[in-house]
């Protein structure tokens, strides 16, 4: 299994506005711990409580390490940044760890507040469906608490079907073939035709895979 290299360059156009000037997506790195915990402490009590599965205000320096030292094979990580007067801070974060069987991978997602609804955590699943995929996987599973409605929306708008394997009390279990493209519906708004073929363009001669692979590259 490879790991999939992806830079730090500014793939997806949103709305600049004070708030959000731009957007770049790139892999985690082991400096960016204490980003991450800013990041984390930012988010709302509900939205960690989702996101982690229960209730914390900061993470632990043991789950800190463990999420920022990852190895982009069995374990993949990918932030969305924001610059701003010179300062970079993580707005959103996403990651999978592979299974036991080699062939699957869970994963999770997370996105701050102030930019949902600007199709980032869908750029960040497309991320790890591109990585999942180029090593060689073929499912991505996630647990989606039952009372997280805007996440089981997303996901089921992103291909994912519900299975009742392996489910505990109170968890939804999520699960999505990544061993073949998915046919979806064009993202209105940004996501046009031409922007997409700019971001194949830019796939192709930054990323170590071919052309051919990096017009597989949806937005989900």
């Amino acid at each position: 299994m490879t790991a999939l290299l992806i830079p730090s360059i500014h793939l997806f156009p949103i709305p600049k506005t004070a708030a959000a000037p731009s957007v770049a997506l790139r892999q985690i790195r082991a400096e960016d711990a204490a980003e991450l915990q800013d990041f984390v402490r930012a988010l709302s009590p509900t939205s960690r409580r989702l996101r982690f599965h229960g209730a914390l205000s900061e993470l632990s320096e043991v789950v800190l390490h463990a999420l920022t030292r990852v190895d982009q094979r069995a374990h993949v990580a990918f932030v969305l940044t924001s610059t701003q007067r010179g300062t970079e801070r993580i707005v959103g974060e996403a990651r999978y760890v592979v299974c036991g069987d080699a062939e699957t991978a869970e994963f999770g997602i997370a996105v701050a507040e102030a930019f949902r609804g600007l199709g980032l955590a869908e750029r960040l699943l497309g991320a790890l469906v591109d990585a999942a995929r180029a090593a060689g996987l073929r499912w991505l599973v996630g647990d989606v608490l039952a009372d997280n409605a805007r996440m089981l929306a997303f996901v089921r708008r992103c291909g994912f079907a519900e299975t009742t394997r392996g489910v505990e009390p109170g968890l939804v279990r999520v699960e999505r073939r990544v061993d073949r493209l998915l046919a979806a519906p064009q993202a209105p708004g940004f996501w046009t035709e031409a922007v997409r073929r700019r971001v194949c363009q830019s796939l192709s001669f930054l990323l170590p895979w071919s052309g051919e692979a990096a017009s597989d590259f949806q937005p989900f």
